[in-house]
């Protein structure tokens, strides 16, 4: 007989964990598919996604809060509509996305450029010597595989700061483009190329034809669902995840499967849950829009909540989710020990995950603006080397694994559980 029941029991086990997952692939192969244009401000894929979101929760049995789920605020951005570029003569046209790239800031332009001696800086301390003045009208070249990413970025910015106009930035040395999404707009076009296209300081042939697009205030949303608790109304749990990504730069797509379309399918998968097992404590589900940006609406939610803040037991933001052999990384962890140790101590009886690592705080994530606020906050992220992507083309989901997905839910919801008591 107990072996009977064993196996009733491995059965609706197996069940449920099949039915998790193939809910997470369904929201993963939805928020990240071409009719959502990287989830950006074009093509109205950000509202798209927002939508898809938010029928979601109304499906399941959520209250939506705010405007039917929305609560829309303004951002600025700069789109790159359109974009050609030639190398070494007019018909070696690049492929945009796989060969290069422009900075999310850069502005409509046309640049035909031959013949041409470049400034080259390989090495930092060149930095410190440069009459900016010289700077102006010159092609300057940075290799990303010599100099930091970080370094060159800080030295554009001193370039613009010091009103200085050269006629085009390069980055070369990538293996796999980044794509900068930018709320502003810089005149001077910057170039980002794959590999080391141009291998000396000159120039025999460029062609670049960048379309950009400036627009203020164009109105994005954040979507609020919850759930009322059977016990302590007044009082909630957040989860919070941003569905947002970089949209698209020219014709190149950004699908962002693990930055965040994971968090949002894992927020999804969890919201989902409690409208069927409801918690004691009124559960709140939050998905930002404008993370990639700058934590726009999580500030924007923090600065005007649909809850009060000070009910909030406890806030968990979810980005990057979708792997998990190595652990969990816990932001914030250090700073709230006692609830990091309840987050370990789940674990470990489980022994699901080779580790959760308790962190200090990072100001990175959509925890931020309501860690700010006084409410208690984690940042959570899976990590392990079965899935790398971030911020290219190729975070497109198709090998996104959802490693631990199962496991991490279950950590969340015996955690919310435990702090429920």
């Amino acid at each position: 007989m107990k072996k009977i029941f064993f196996i009733i029991l491995m059965i609706i086990s197996s069940l449920a964990y099949s039915q998790s997952y193939k809910y997470a692939y369904y929201c993963l192969d939805t928020l990240t598919s071409k009719t959502m244009s990287g989830r950006g401000y074009q093509y109205d894929g950000n509202l798209k996604a927002a939508t898809f979101i938010k029928n979601e929760l109304a499906n399941d049995g959520l209250t939506l809060m705010g405007d039917n789920g929305f609560q829309q605020f303004p951002i600025n951005i700069n789109n790159i509509k359109s974009m050609r570029l030639a190398i070494h003569n007019k018909d070696s046209i690049k492929i945009e996305g796989v060969d290069y790239l422009v900075f999310g800031s850069s502005a409509s332009c046309y640049k035909k450029i031959e013949n041409t001696k470049c400034l080259v800086f390989n090495d930092k301390e060149k930095f410190t010597k440069v009459d900016f003045k010289k700077l102006n009208n010159k092609v300057l070249i940075f290799n990303q595989n010599i100099l930091s990413y970080h370094d060159i970025v800080l030295f554009i910015r001193k370039i613009k700061d010091n009103f200085c106009e050269p006629n085009l930035i390069i980055i070369q040395g990538y293996d796999k483009i980044q794509y900068p999404i930018s709320t502003s707009v810089y005149r001077v076009p910057v170039l980002l190329l794959k590999g080391v296209q141009i291998p000396k300081n000159k120039i025999d042939y460029l062609e670049l034809n960048i379309e950009s697009e400036y627009v203020e205030g164009y109105k994005t949303q954040n979507v609020w669902a919850k759930i009322d608790g059977t016990r302590c109304k007044d009082s909630c749990f957040m989860i919070v995840s941003h569905y947002d990504h970089l949209g698209m730069c020219g014709k190149a797509m950004f699908p962002g499967a693990a930055d965040n379309a994971s968090g949002t399918c894992v927020n999804l998968d969890l919201a989902k849950y409690y409208a069927k097992h409801p918690s004691p404590y009124t559960m709140v589900f939050l998905f930002c829009s404008g993370e990639e940006i700058g934590l726009y609406g999580s500030k924007y939610a923090a600065d005007n909540p649909l809850v009060d803040l000070s009910k909030v037991k406890f806030l968990l933001n979810l980005d990057m989710c979708g792997t998990g052999s190595q652990g969990v990384a816990v932001i914030n962890g250090k700073n709230h020990s006692k609830q990091g140790e309840i987050l370990k101590r789940i674990n470990d009886e489980n022994r699901a995950f080779l580790n959760i690592n308790l962190a200090e705080n990072s100001c990175n994530s959509d925890h931020c603006p309501f860690d700010k606020k006084g409410v208690p906050a984690f940042f959570l992220f899976t990590y392990g080397k079965e899935y790398n992507e971030y911020h290219t083309i190729y975070d497109d989901g198709k090998t996104l694994p959802f490693t631990k997905h199962l496991d991490f839910c279950n950590l969340l919801k015996e955690f919310i559980s435990q702090m429920s008591k």
